[in-house]
């Protein structure tokens, strides 16, 4: 029994892992819900509260209850400027999005139901349904600078969720207590775990699935009932030891290289990918779909060597290399730690919206990635830490060359 526990603890772990951490980080948040939370401020590099960061946009947060009926949601018109709110179900699929891509930019109202509602609406209602009562959603807008806070303020302060039936209603929902710790104790995970699907029901197609989980006594029905028999116990704490580790080495292989750079086109919406919906929890949780942006990321240059700030690059676009993309791009310099790094002029990202940049005759671009400021070149200077670094182009609305992988990412060219 300790083996079959083993086999199926670490399937059982790897699908509930987002499960548990998305209830857990609910718990994060002190807001009430259906009430949305506003970052005010750019990031930079005193920000250590989630790694990789954007310094392009901020972030709104909103955690929204179904469980006693529909929630409206209602959006201003933000002129031309770039937003999405991104609609996330309990198990971290990005089943909606409201924003420049798939609603446009004019104002708008949108009732946000659940999976079981059964009621009636205007006829002309814009209508969400959320395969579970828990939504996370996640909301970016555009920034241009910080001169540009305070427009961008009034437009978040215009995002609002309201209870269709017009009071406040008291949340259904309970979760249970939740730590970090947990998710390393095998006998809370599970116990967790099944209480959440409980709370928040599986889709149908992991049905088979859940009928394995029954067998070391996961069921949502009757509880955790595997840590009464010893035997699964001790399968199950090395399932999760295992499956932890299989988390962090997968990390590089979800990915597909192009110019030594990691493209993500398998994100947001996983269907039964449970190990690349559990690997993009733990590295990049809220992680959009690629047709709302696209996430490539290098540790590497061109020819396969660790970036450093101990030697100086180059990047070059041809005009018609340029990212193709409907929305920004920009380049983006964490350290190791896969946070920014401070530097002399506080320029934590660089690309299309960078009002100092400049471009050669021909229309192409040069950025320049060092530890020092290059001589006469300042305007196109990423500044990089002394030691090891990671780069992240951002692109946001990519066009089909990007998402069908033909575009070619650039070379990081070290300068000899």
């Amino acid at each position: 029994m300790e083996n079959l526990a083993y086999s199926i603890g670490i399937q059982a772990y790897l699908y509930g892992f987002p499960l548990v951490d998305v209830a857990r980080t609910r718990q994060l948040f002190e807001d009430p819900w259906n009430t949305f939370l506003h970052h005010r401020d750019l990031k930079d590099h005193t920000f250590k509260e989630v790694v990789a960061p954007n310094n392009d946009t901020l972030y709104s947060s909103a955690w929204v209850d179904l469980s006693n009926g529909p929630v409206v949601l209602s959006v201003p018109d933000v002129g031309d400027r770039y937003y999405s709110l991104q609609f996330l179900d309990t198990y971290t699929n990005a089943f909606d999005y409201v924003g420049t891509r798939e609603t446009g930019t004019k104002a708008g109202k949108y009732v946000i139901v659940g999976p079981d509602w059964k009621g009636e609406l205007d006829k002309s209602s814009k209508v969400i349904q959320s395969p579970t009562n828990m939504v996370w959603l996640l909301g970016r807008t555009l920034v241009d600078g910080e001169k540009d806070l305070e427009n961008v303020h009034a437009i978040q302060d215009q995002y609002t969720l309201t209870p269709l039936n017009g009071g406040q209603t008291k949340s259904s929902i309970h979760l249970p207590p939740i730590s970090a710790s947990d998710l390393n104790d095998p006998a809370r995970f599970f116990d967790i775990m099944t209480q959440l699907m409980n709370l928040f029901p599986s889709p149908v197609t992991d049905a088979a699935m859940l009928s394995q989980f029954k067998l070391i006594g996961i069921d949502p029905n009757n509880g955790f009932q595997g840590s009464k028999d010893p035997a699964i116990m001790a399968g199950l704490t090395r399932a999760v030891k295992d499956a932890q580790e299989i988390i962090e080495k997968s990390v590089n292989r979800v990915g597909t290289l192009n110019n030594n750079w990691e493209m993500f086109y398998d994100i947001g919406t996983y269907g039964t990918d449970y190990l690349t919906r559990a690997v993009i929890d733990k590295f990049g949780l809220g992680a959009n779909i690629p047709a709302e942006a696209m996430y490539p990321r290098t540790q590497v240059d061109s020819d396969g060597n660790p970036l450093s700030g101990e030697h100086q690059y180059v990047i070059h676009f041809e005009k018609e290399e340029l990212p193709p993309v409907d929305a920004f791009w920009s380049l983006s310099m964490y350290g190791s730690d896969q946070f920014f790094v401070d530097n002399p002029i506080k320029r934590y990202a660089i690309g299309d919206r960078t009002e100092e940049l400049i471009y050669n005759a021909d229309g192409s671009l040069d950025i320049y990635i060092q530890n020092s400021p290059p001589e006469g070149k300042e305007s196109n200077w990423l500044p990089a830490p002394s030691d090891e670094f990671v780069l992240m182009l951002r692109m946001y609305m990519p066009k089909q060359s990007i998402l069908e992988g033909t575009y070619q990412m650039p070379k990081i060219q070290k300068v000899q």
